[in-house]
């Protein structure tokens, strides 16, 4: 990570800390999805991205609108998603306004079209590239063909010296071997991976076409035992031990995928939900939510509502826990879990992630 990247988390991590320390409700970090277009068909997408032909993506006044409301509300860190979001020609404009206003820039990106958009990659603080497993898994997932374009991106991105981490979605199809073989990938390009369920979401754009999936219990038990174990033997997975843990002990079946705090049976403990006041998703279609658990019920839209208020009125219901893995961490670190924080900052140290 170079000097100006390192401002740019240093004040993310700052903005964290000041929002904790006064109890302060601020986005500082807002996920973006940029365009409802994507150039594959994953199966198992909360996003529903190959069926949104009827939505608009927003035009690069809008996004730039969006990227000076959120700072002046306090976001800092700015994670630009899809759809892909390499599809659109106009994210490096983006990019810098975000970088002009001080932000840090992440980008979740499927990866098969690094080596098309290299100039808006080279200006990013860091990327994560979705990978799925050992290619045959990949490619039913993904499309055939994804695994060795995606595998050229994180080649091309660790070779321009970016932050790279790899995220893997655990299905019923997903095996130890596969999980494996993400560890070794990773630890050979010196880079981090994780691994998370998929969502199950309410669906809203193709409801006679796709359904919410989820892994059986025992084989998704099966997997995040098998993550802690090789976590445990210090492999480079990005999520830590704490986070896996909960994920691994959620005291409901996997079919009921968030609690509040007064469902959680007696001494079990789960760590604040953040989501909603640190951080904010806004959909592609300018739908607001706390998080992917919440997909298909937004909590208001900017394009009705405008961006200041969609935010400032964003709400969890109550929503106190959930078993993804991911969500876990971020709200371990938002809290200043110990443990939680030193893995990270492990990991931003030596640049992988």
């Amino acid at each position: 990570m170079g000097f100006k990247s390192s401002i740019r988390y240093l004040r993310v991590i700052s903005a964290l800390l000041k929002s904790n320390f006064f109890k302060r409700r601020s986005p500082v970090i807002a996920i973006l999805g940029v365009t409802n277009r994507c150039n594959l068909s994953c199966w198992y997408c909360y996003g529903e991205h190959p069926y949104r032909s009827r939505c608009c993506d927003f035009s690069t006044g809008e996004l730039l609108e969006i990227v000076r409301v959120m700072r002046q509300l306090g976001t800092q860190l700015l994670q630009l998603q899809g759809g892909e979001p390499l599809l659109r020609e106009d994210l490096g404009i983006v990019i810098d306004e975000a970088h002009r206003f001080g932000m840090a820039c992440d980008m979740v990106t499927n990866g098969t079209l690094v080596l098309k958009k290299t100039d808006i990659v080279r200006r990013l603080d860091r990327i994560c590239i979705s990978l799925d497993g050992r290619p045959g898994l990949n490619d039913a997932n993904r499309g055939e063909g994804a695994y060795g374009r995606a595998l050229e991106g994180i080649e091309f991105a660790c070779s321009r010296g970016l932050a790279v981490r790899l995220s893997a979605v655990l299905t019923d199809k997903t095996v130890v071997e596969d999980i494996d073989w993400l560890i070794g990938l990773a630890r050979s390009h010196k880079i981090t991976v994780n691994f998370s369920p998929p969502f199950y979401f309410c669906p809203q754009f193709s409801r006679d076409k796709i359904t919410p999936h989820l892994v059986p219990d025992a084989k998704l038990k099966i997997l995040l035992r098998h993550i802690i174990y090789r976590k445990i033997e210090k492999a480079p997975i990005q999520f830590s031990l704490a986070s896996y843990g909960l994920a691994l002990n959620w005291p409901f079946t996997y079919g009921k995928c968030t609690a509040t705090r007064r469902e959680l049976p007696a001494g079990v403990v789960y760590p604040k939900c953040y989501h909603g006041d640190r951080v904010v998703f806004i959909d592609s279609d300018g739908s607001v939510y706390p998080c992917c658990n919440f997909w298909g019920r937004a909590r208001g839209n900017i394009h009705a509502d405008g961006v200041k208020a969609a935010v400032e009125n964003l709400g969890r219901d109550s929503c106190g826990a959930c078993y993804i893995p991911a969500y876990i961490d971020r709200n371990l670190i938002l809290g200043l879990n110990f443990n939680a924080c030193r893995n990270y900052v492990k990991y931003i140290i030596r640049g992988q992630i």
